[in-house]
């Protein structure tokens, strides 16, 4: 299954600390991640479901006997009204070295933009996707 870029995504919020899904269904609002320290890239369309970056970008596979790698792996968390009390999780990767750069993280915005469309059609995500072209495709 590959998932291109639509030309407008469909989400009512972008890069919030404050989750209109959560707020919207009672929850405890305040999203925390992993990583505190890498920009927060967040998508909701306020009432089925969010998705985050949870974690710093790392190089991917993150074995050390893998040695050196041309790839890098993105991680995010999602919930959704299809399972109100689960946290879903996902990777993505992609082909940078870099993992603190604006290039890349404007392209982590594109995939956040992506798995929200997946995740507001289908209600969950696999757990793993590359990111290539512009288009995801599934791993699993």
């Amino acid at each position: 299954m590959a998932t291109e870029c639509a030309e407008s995504p469909a989400l009512a919020y972008r890069n919030f600390n404050v989750c209109p899904h959560c707020r919207f269904l009672g929850e405890q609002p305040l999203l925390t991640r992993l990583c505190e320290s890498v920009p927060m890239i967040s998508r909701s369309d306020g009432s089925s479901f969010h998705l985050l970056l949870a974690d710093r970008l790392l190089p991917y596979p993150n074995e050390l006997s893998a040695g050196p790698t041309q790839n890098i792996s993105a991680f995010f968390w999602y919930s959704h009204i299809s399972r109100p009390r689960e946290t879903g999780s996902t990777i993505v990767t992609l082909r940078s070295t870099e993992t603190n750069r604006p290039t890349v993280f404007r392209a982590i915005e594109t995939i956040a933009d992506l798995l929200a469309e997946t995740l507001a059609r289908y209600g969950q995500l696999r757990k793993l996707y590359e990111y290539s072209d512009d288009s995801l495709s599934d791993c699993t």
